[in-house]
């Protein structure tokens, strides 16, 4: 298999495995009504840890031995994106959730940035600008409505969000890439990240009061005779863990195979087929704007792919 071939079968397996994902959080929140997002993320990150000591079990993975200095660098990553996940959550307290993916949706746009401003790239042609620029506009329309409840504040909080979302991914793709002279594997990366996150995410769920809620939610559940009890509960939670390692896994793995500026793509790109399987799945209609945002978003992602992969040849570094 080709490196294009390679990197290809890995972007479209993640896209669809956090499709999945996507959409399988918004069943375990509003169907089960575990509103209780922190704690969600430290169900995955338990899946991680659980997958990965799997693996190491039956000999399919050994983890590198990491000296204090790279465990250093490891442990500020998985701080910042336990930030960057506490930073999204708490401006989507103060703005609408269109306005949130509007400015998300600008991510592509930062990682450009950071980029440049740490040379891990020598630069980018008008084309992929082109293509960006057509991804960027077409999120901003599918997610355009009601932009009420906006603040200073808010907004400054999702960009801020924003840039860290975008360091994030090129911090991971310079980790895989040896940049940190690391050279570590997807699941390398995944088996020293998962415990940090865990006890990270849950350290923050009992700052915001997650931990004390959720015990009152399942304790309520127990004493009720709802046919919505704790087994189909917990039975979802392990779905929804066991997905999210199979989609770290695909996330890294497509990080080590393509360019940082490719995964933020990709995620713009998974934003939109969410917004058109949750209308189907949820029998939501889409007006025309958005619909059209769709079609470009669509259009720039395949545009950007098409150009990275005619671009190659001169940019061997970067596949997709």
């Amino acid at each position: 298999m080709t490196m294009q071939a390679k990197a290809a079968l890995s972007v479209v397996s993640y896209l669809i495995i956090s499709l999945l994902l996507t959409l399988h959080n918004k069943m375990v929140l509003q169907w089960h009504q575990f509103g209780f997002p922190w704690l969600v993320t430290a169900v995955h990150s338990l899946g991680g840890i659980i997958g990965m000591q799997l693996l190491v079990a039956s000999g399919h993975f050994t983890p590198t031995r990491l000296d204090y200095s790279q465990k250093r660098l490891l442990w500020i990553f998985s701080a910042l994106y336990t930030v960057n996940i506490a930073v999204s959550n708490v401006s989507l307290h103060y703005v609408s959730v269109p306005l949130h993916q509007v400015v998300r949706g600008t991510v592509p746009v930062f990682t450009v940035l950071i980029s440049l401003a740490w040379r891990t790239t020598a630069g980018y042609s008008w084309r992929v600008y082109a293509s960006l620029a057509l991804v960027v506009v077409g999120v901003g329309l599918a997610t355009y409505g009601d932009y009420y409840s906006f603040s200073v504040a808010g907004f400054l909080l999702t960009l801020l969000g924003t840039v860290l979302a975008a360091t994030k991914t090129v911090v991971t793709n310079s980790i895989l890439v040896g940049g940190y002279r690391l050279k570590l594997s997807a699941l390398d990366l995944l088996y020293q990240l998962c415990p940090l996150a865990l006890v990270q995410t849950l350290a923050w769920a009992a700052v915001t009061g997650e931990l004390t809620d959720a015990w009152a939610f399942v304790q309520a559940l127990r004493s009720s005779d709802s046919a919505d009890g704790v087994y189909p509960l917990a039975t979802a939670l392990v779905a929804n863990g066991a997905i999210a390692f199979v989609l770290n896994v695909a996330s890294f793995t497509a990080s080590k195979n393509t360019s940082a500026l490719a995964m933020t793509v990709t995620g713009n790109v998974k934003v939109v087929l969410a917004v058109v399987l949750g209308c189907v799945l949820f029998s939501v209609r889409l007006s025309w704007l958005s619909t059209l945002g769709c079609v470009l978003t669509i259009a720039g992602g395949a545009a950007y792919s098409a150009v990275r992969l005619s671009e190659a040849p001169r940019v061997p570094k970067s596949v997709v």
